[in-house]
């Protein structure tokens, strides 16, 4: 007596179509982390300062990323050194902060000056906040390499993370422009 073949189960090779054809692949990219976690939004003209204009990365937890926008008056310049002394008794990189209430942040309100910039033409820029909140980090990489602010805004060259208060939140979040709503404005200037 012929013992059974353990592996035929009764299908034909023909009728199972194979792995690549049963998976649809998708040529597009993965969304990057930035895509993934946060929701840009746009502050424009802060302070009522022309091409002032901001990239907030709002998290889920509420932790904004502020960096420059496409259309900041400092793109397309050379930034020679960032000044983190803001004032005679405020320097931003002294910032220190403890526990889960972030107790002792700096306060920053929208339009509060977090740094200086000089470039090489000679003009003194001051970047300013575009959400009120409390100050949670600098990046004190900008005082090492500071045209990172300009080649690499929404990545390492990030201005500040900014944790709004709670019950503000929503107000801030609804006062910023959506990507949509931003490109739109610019597209039309």
């Amino acid at each position: 007596m012929d013992k059974p073949n353990v592996y035929d189960f009764g299908i034909d090779d023909d009728s199972v179509p194979s792995i690549e054809k049963s998976v649809e692949i998708s040529e597009d990219a993965p969304p990057t982390v930035v895509q993934r976690y946060f929701e840009s939004r746009y502050a424009t003209n802060v302070n009522d300062k022309p091409n002032q204009d901001y990239s907030v990365l709002i998290h889920s937890n509420n932790l904004c990323i502020l960096s420059l926008a496409s259309s900041h008056v400092l793109m397309g310049k050379t930034i020679e050194k960032i000044d983190f002394q803001v004032s005679e008794n405020t320097h931003r990189l002294s910032n220190i902060m403890t526990g889960k209430g972030k107790r002792g942040a700096q306060i920053v309100q929208a339009g509060s000056t977090l740094c200086k910039v000089h470039c090489s033409d000679g003009e003194e820029h001051k970047i300013l906040s575009a959400i009120p909140g409390k100050l949670v980090e600098m990046n004190s990489k900008l005082a090492e390499t500071p045209n990172i602010m300009l080649n690499k805004p929404d990545d390492i060259g990030f201005i500040a993370i900014v944790l709004p208060q709670k019950q503000r939140f929503e107000k801030i979040r609804d006062g910023l422009l959506t990507k949509e709503q931003y490109t739109l404005k610019h597209s039309t200037v």
